[in-house]
């Protein structure tokens, strides 16, 4: 049974975008493959921390869907 991920409201028409240079690509392809591992786990313990309980549940979800 699957639940149904439902957008919070206040997220409605929102999202966000980003540009990358060619210089910033050119850095991270002289990335080993620790330093990237290295830095994603760091990113996701900066996200697990800032997320709430419903919102962890919510991507658990996300990701089983």
């Amino acid at each position: 049974m699957s639940i149904p991920i439902i957008p919070k409201a206040e997220n409605a028409d929102k999202g966000f975008h980003y540009t990358v240079t060619d210089e910033q690509i050119k850095e991270h392809q002289k990335r080993s493959v620790k330093e990237i591992f290295e830095w994603l786990e760091e990113t996701n313990k900066f996200i697990y921390a800032m997320q709430t309980p419903e919102e962890r549940a919510r991507m658990r979800r996300a990701k089983n869907f």
